[in-house]
């Protein structure tokens, strides 16, 4: 009796597998996590921005707000989603529900509250989660809003992603914080492409000299090789956009932090041949159930 349950069971599964192998398109995905050592260094401005940034460039972004308890990315856009990923979850809604569109066509799926519970994921939900997630289309690049600060949580994203983008100001706080973020994925062995990207700098040469002095320190003391994403201007319409909740690159184009963006998503795109792709969704999955699984 034993083994007939156990071979039924695995009978089941291996037509799952079929079930999701039909539906899996060859794809070209890339996943950022964007974190930052302390809040309000803009993270979330910078998310929002670039997601459409990137999709005026012919990218198809979708955002995951994966900032636990204070999940905002639907904030700074004036969003209002009726249902989230916790959602999906635990009040029977399907991920496709949890999707809203944004701006330029940007794909979000808003986080909201009590996501903590999903570390607790039993294999059901993790099936239910596999199979929804794959057939999401038109999906090539992921950028994840992290939370602020160090937790387990964010660690666990960033080991999901393949980038990382960390978010810092020339302040000395916002520094110290991001070297501590830093030395963590340190010791935990992260081996990731970080990059940095200086928000809210007065010019070109503050942002290299920021960037240069965080460079030198983790290389001399956490042995990490930093590079330079770019950086973003102070500009009060930035400040403006955000109080009326739109985003600054489409009320403001002309403006220099627009323009910063702009400049950093071009990076992003002209990437190197050698790196590591993600050729289908569920490719993305396997990393997404180390998050949750």
């Amino acid at each position: 009796m034993t083994d007939q349950a156990h071979n039924l069971r695995n009978l089941v599964e291996q037509k799952r597998k079929e079930k999701i192998d039909k539906i899996v398109n060859e794809k070209d995905i890339k996943v950022y996590c964007i974190a930052s050592g302390k809040g309000g260094v803009g993270k979330t401005n910078v998310v929002v921005n670039l997601a459409i940034s990137l999709q005026r460039k012919g990218r198809k972004v979708l955002i995951i707000d994966a900032d636990l308890g204070m999940a905002n990315v639907d904030v700074v856009l004036g969003l209002f989603p009726a249902v989230t990923l916790f959602d999906v979850f635990f009040n029977n809604k399907s991920l496709q529900e949890a999707i809203i569109e944004g701006p330029e066509g940007i794909k979000i799926i808003p986080g909201g509250s009590g996501m903590i519970k999903m570390t607790t994921l039993d294999t059901a939900q993790q099936s239910k989660l596999a199979e929804e997630f794959i057939q999401l289309d038109d999906i090539d690049t992921i950028l994840i809003d992290t939370g602020a600060g160090i937790s387990m949580n964010l660690m666990s994203f960033i080991a999901f992603s393949q980038e990382v983008l960390i978010v810092t100001t020339p302040e000395p706080t916002a520094l110290t914080d991001a070297y501590g973020l830093l030395k963590v994925i340190s010791e935990l062995q992260l081996k990731k492409s970080i990059k940095v990207i200086v928000n809210r700098v007065s010019g070109k040469d503050i942002a290299l000299f920021t960037f240069e002095r965080l460079k030198n320190t983790v290389e001399k003391f956490l042995r990490i090789n930093l590079e330079y994403a770019g950086y973003i201007m102070d500009d009060i319409r930035v400040s403006n956009a955000v109080m009326d909740r739109k985003a600054f690159v489409l009320e403001y184009p002309n403006a220099v932090a627009s323009k910063c963006i702009n400049s950093i998503s071009d990076r992003m795109i002209g990437k190197s041949k050698n790196e590591i792709r993600l050729r289908t969704m569920s490719e993305v999955y396997n990393r997404l159930i180390k998050v949750f699984g």
